[in-house]
Protein backbone atom coordinates (compact mmCIF):
# COMPACT_ATOMS: atom_id res chain seq x y z
CA UNK A 1 0.00 0.00 0.00
CA UNK A 2 2.53 2.57 0.84
CA UNK A 3 4.29 2.11 -2.56
CA UNK A 4 1.16 2.60 -4.34
CA UNK A 5 0.88 5.85 -2.38
CA UNK A 6 4.27 6.63 -3.22
CA UNK A 7 3.53 6.14 -6.97
CA UNK A 8 -0.03 7.93 -6.70
CA UNK A 9 1.79 10.70 -5.61
CA UNK A 10 4.49 11.03 -8.51
CA UNK A 11 2.17 10.27 -11.16
CA UNK A 12 0.04 13.13 -10.13
CA UNK A 13 1.80 15.68 -8.60
CA UNK A 14 3.52 18.56 -10.80
CA UNK A 15 6.88 17.57 -12.10
CA UNK A 16 9.19 19.66 -11.08
CA UNK A 17 11.70 22.07 -13.19
CA UNK A 18 14.68 19.74 -12.32
CA UNK A 19 12.59 16.78 -13.73
CA UNK A 20 11.93 19.01 -16.97
CA UNK A 21 15.29 20.18 -17.72
CA UNK A 22 16.09 16.20 -17.23
CA UNK A 23 13.49 15.48 -20.03
CA UNK A 24 14.37 18.26 -21.91
CA UNK A 25 18.17 17.05 -21.56
CA UNK A 26 17.77 13.40 -22.85
CA UNK A 27 15.08 15.15 -25.75
CA UNK A 28 18.31 17.08 -26.89
CA UNK A 29 21.52 16.33 -25.63
CA UNK A 30 21.27 12.52 -25.55
CA UNK A 31 19.54 12.15 -28.50
CA UNK A 32 22.09 14.35 -30.27
CA UNK A 33 24.77 12.21 -29.07
CA UNK A 34 22.80 9.01 -30.34
CA UNK A 35 22.55 10.26 -33.43
CA UNK A 36 26.49 11.17 -33.43
CA UNK A 37 27.25 7.64 -32.37
CA UNK A 38 25.39 6.68 -35.54
CA UNK A 39 27.19 8.29 -37.93
CA UNK A 40 30.53 7.57 -36.19
CA UNK A 41 29.76 3.68 -36.53
CA UNK A 42 28.46 4.37 -40.41
CA UNK A 43 31.92 5.91 -41.20
CA UNK A 44 33.70 3.13 -39.23
CA UNK A 45 32.22 0.44 -41.53
CA UNK A 46 32.69 2.51 -44.24
CA UNK A 47 36.47 2.55 -42.94
CA UNK A 48 36.44 -0.74 -42.63
CA UNK A 49 35.06 -1.48 -46.29
CA UNK A 50 37.97 0.78 -47.60
CA UNK A 51 40.80 -0.71 -45.79
CA UNK A 52 39.60 -4.11 -47.02
CA UNK A 53 39.83 -2.61 -50.11
CA UNK A 54 43.24 -1.44 -49.65
CA UNK A 55 44.83 -4.65 -48.29
CA UNK A 56 43.36 -6.38 -51.71
CA UNK A 57 44.59 -4.54 -54.33
CA UNK A 58 47.88 -3.69 -52.59
CA UNK A 59 48.67 -7.63 -52.34
CA UNK A 60 48.94 -8.85 -55.83
CA UNK A 61 51.45 -5.69 -56.63
CA UNK A 62 53.66 -6.34 -52.95
CA UNK A 63 54.07 -10.15 -53.72
CA UNK A 64 55.82 -10.00 -57.09
CA UNK A 65 58.81 -8.67 -55.47
CA UNK A 66 57.97 -10.84 -52.18
CA UNK A 67 55.16 -13.20 -51.10
CA UNK A 68 56.40 -12.69 -47.21
CA UNK A 69 54.65 -8.54 -47.97
CA UNK A 70 51.29 -9.62 -48.20
CA UNK A 71 49.03 -6.77 -46.91
CA UNK A 72 46.70 -8.13 -44.83
CA UNK A 73 42.74 -7.09 -43.28
CA UNK A 74 41.99 -8.35 -39.99
CA UNK A 75 38.27 -7.86 -38.03
CA UNK A 76 38.93 -7.67 -34.32
CA UNK A 77 35.12 -6.85 -33.45
CA UNK A 78 32.43 -4.24 -33.94
CA UNK A 79 34.53 -1.68 -32.83
CA UNK A 80 38.30 -2.37 -33.96
CA UNK A 81 40.26 -3.54 -36.78
CA UNK A 82 44.03 -4.33 -38.07
CA UNK A 83 45.84 -3.28 -41.11
CA UNK A 84 49.13 -4.91 -40.96
CA UNK A 85 51.83 -4.37 -43.83
CA UNK A 86 54.87 -6.05 -43.19
CA UNK A 87 56.26 -5.60 -39.88
CA UNK A 88 53.63 -2.88 -38.98
CA UNK A 89 50.14 -2.91 -38.19
CA UNK A 90 47.94 -0.16 -37.78
CA UNK A 91 44.71 -0.72 -35.11
CA UNK A 92 41.68 1.08 -36.12
CA UNK A 93 39.60 1.88 -32.98
CA UNK A 94 36.13 3.52 -32.28
CA UNK A 95 35.53 5.26 -29.15
CA UNK A 96 32.09 4.36 -28.39
CA UNK A 97 31.32 7.52 -26.95
CA UNK A 98 30.82 11.00 -27.50
CA UNK A 99 33.31 14.19 -27.17
CA UNK A 100 33.42 17.51 -27.15
CA UNK A 101 36.48 19.51 -27.60
CA UNK A 102 37.73 21.59 -24.76
CA UNK A 103 37.06 25.33 -24.49
CA UNK A 104 40.60 26.59 -25.57
CA UNK A 105 41.01 23.93 -28.57
CA UNK A 106 40.71 25.32 -32.63
CA UNK A 107 37.33 23.89 -33.30
CA UNK A 108 35.48 25.08 -30.58
CA UNK A 109 36.85 28.79 -32.03
CA UNK A 110 35.31 28.41 -35.48
CA UNK A 111 32.14 29.94 -36.26
CA UNK A 112 30.88 27.05 -37.59
CA UNK A 113 30.69 25.51 -34.14
CA UNK A 114 30.16 28.81 -32.65
CA UNK A 115 26.80 29.91 -34.51
CA UNK A 116 25.68 26.03 -33.13
CA UNK A 117 27.58 24.95 -30.46
CA UNK A 118 25.94 21.02 -30.79
CA UNK A 119 28.18 20.94 -34.22
CA UNK A 120 31.34 20.31 -31.78
CA UNK A 121 30.22 17.31 -30.24
CA UNK A 122 32.05 14.40 -32.19
CA UNK A 123 32.76 10.44 -32.38
CA UNK A 124 36.25 9.26 -32.67
CA UNK A 125 38.03 6.91 -34.31
CA UNK A 126 41.73 6.50 -33.81
CA UNK A 127 44.66 4.84 -35.77
CA UNK A 128 47.52 3.24 -33.95
CA UNK A 129 50.50 1.62 -35.21
CA UNK A 130 51.73 -1.39 -33.31
CA UNK A 131 54.80 -3.72 -34.51
CA UNK A 132 53.10 -6.44 -36.00
CA UNK A 133 55.10 -8.83 -33.84
CA UNK A 134 53.85 -7.14 -30.47
CA UNK A 135 50.28 -8.38 -31.61
CA UNK A 136 51.79 -11.56 -32.59
CA UNK A 137 53.95 -12.36 -30.13
CA UNK A 138 50.95 -10.48 -27.55
CA UNK A 139 53.96 -8.47 -26.15
CA UNK A 140 51.63 -6.49 -23.65
CA UNK A 141 54.45 -3.81 -22.56
CA UNK A 142 54.49 -2.63 -26.36
CA UNK A 143 54.02 0.65 -26.95
CA UNK A 144 51.27 1.75 -30.25
CA UNK A 145 52.11 4.89 -31.18
CA UNK A 146 48.17 7.12 -32.19
CA UNK A 147 49.16 8.45 -35.57
CA UNK A 148 45.05 9.94 -36.00
CA UNK A 149 41.99 10.85 -34.81
CA UNK A 150 39.39 11.40 -36.73
CA UNK A 151 36.06 12.95 -35.54
CA UNK A 152 32.50 13.14 -36.75
CA UNK A 153 29.41 14.91 -35.84
CA UNK A 154 26.21 14.92 -36.29
CA UNK A 155 26.22 16.47 -39.98
CA UNK A 156 28.39 14.18 -40.95
CA UNK A 157 31.67 16.46 -41.21
CA UNK A 158 34.64 15.95 -39.87
CA UNK A 159 38.35 16.75 -38.56
CA UNK A 160 41.35 15.07 -38.00
CA UNK A 161 44.54 15.39 -35.83
CA UNK A 162 47.32 13.24 -36.45
CA UNK A 163 51.01 13.29 -37.85
CA UNK A 164 52.59 14.92 -41.13
CA UNK A 165 50.21 15.54 -43.42
CA UNK A 166 47.16 14.43 -41.36
CA UNK A 167 47.64 17.49 -39.04
CA UNK A 168 46.76 19.84 -41.79
CA UNK A 169 44.98 18.03 -44.48
CA UNK A 170 41.87 17.76 -42.72
CA UNK A 171 41.28 21.03 -40.84
CA UNK A 172 38.34 22.71 -42.68
CA UNK A 173 35.59 21.53 -40.24
CA UNK A 174 32.56 23.19 -41.75
CA UNK A 175 33.12 22.61 -45.39
CA UNK A 176 34.37 18.82 -44.70
CA UNK A 177 31.52 15.91 -45.19
CA UNK A 178 32.77 12.33 -44.81
CA UNK A 179 33.23 10.30 -47.87
CA UNK A 180 35.23 7.35 -49.44
CA UNK A 181 37.93 9.59 -51.09
CA UNK A 182 38.93 11.16 -47.44
CA UNK A 183 38.71 8.05 -45.80
CA UNK A 184 41.12 6.42 -48.76
CA UNK A 185 43.49 9.04 -48.15
CA UNK A 186 43.60 9.29 -44.12
CA UNK A 187 44.34 5.14 -44.51
CA UNK A 188 46.71 5.94 -46.70
CA UNK A 189 48.60 8.45 -44.91
CA UNK A 190 48.59 6.50 -41.44
CA UNK A 191 50.45 3.74 -43.78
CA UNK A 192 52.82 6.38 -45.28
CA UNK A 193 53.65 7.30 -41.59
CA UNK A 194 53.84 4.40 -40.34
CA UNK A 195 56.15 3.07 -43.19
CA UNK A 196 58.43 6.04 -42.41
CA UNK A 197 58.68 5.49 -38.94
CA UNK A 198 61.33 3.53 -38.20
CA UNK A 199 62.59 0.83 -35.00
CA UNK A 200 65.47 2.62 -33.93
CA UNK A 201 67.71 0.54 -31.62
CA UNK A 202 67.70 1.72 -27.97
CA UNK A 203 70.97 3.94 -26.80
CA UNK A 204 73.36 1.73 -24.69
CA UNK A 205 72.69 3.44 -21.19
CA UNK A 206 69.08 2.07 -21.83
CA UNK A 207 69.80 -0.97 -22.32
CA UNK A 208 72.45 -1.54 -19.41
CA UNK A 209 73.13 -4.79 -17.11
CA UNK A 210 70.96 -7.80 -16.99
CA UNK A 211 69.52 -9.51 -14.86
CA UNK A 212 69.13 -13.38 -15.10
CA UNK A 213 65.31 -12.84 -15.68
CA UNK A 214 65.38 -9.98 -18.37
CA UNK A 215 67.41 -12.62 -20.22
CA UNK A 216 64.82 -14.65 -20.27
CA UNK A 217 62.45 -12.72 -21.30
CA UNK A 218 64.42 -11.77 -24.12
CA UNK A 219 64.60 -15.20 -25.12
CA UNK A 220 60.58 -15.01 -24.82
CA UNK A 221 59.21 -12.86 -27.41
CA UNK A 222 55.89 -11.94 -25.49
CA UNK A 223 58.24 -10.82 -22.73
CA UNK A 224 60.86 -8.22 -24.27
CA UNK A 225 58.92 -4.79 -24.60
CA UNK A 226 59.79 -3.15 -27.57
CA UNK A 227 58.61 -0.01 -29.40
CA UNK A 228 59.80 2.21 -32.44
CA UNK A 229 61.02 5.01 -30.10
CA UNK A 230 61.25 2.92 -26.53
CA UNK A 231 64.39 4.43 -24.88
CA UNK A 232 64.09 7.61 -26.99
CA UNK A 233 62.87 10.78 -26.12
CA UNK A 234 59.69 11.94 -28.23
CA UNK A 235 60.48 13.26 -31.73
Amino acid sequence: MFLERIRFVINNKKMSEDIVRIIGGLNTKAGLKQHIYRNTLTVFKELKRCAKDIAEKLTPEVIKKDPSLEVQFFEKGEFEFHLKFSGDTIAFIMHTNVFAFPPDHEVRKMKYVTEAPDRGYCGMIMAYNFLSDSLKYQRLGDIGYLLARLFINSEGHFYVDGQRQLDFLFKNFSQQEIEETAIVKIIEQTMLYALDFDLYVPPMEAMGDMTLEQKNYVNNPSGFATGKRLGFKKE
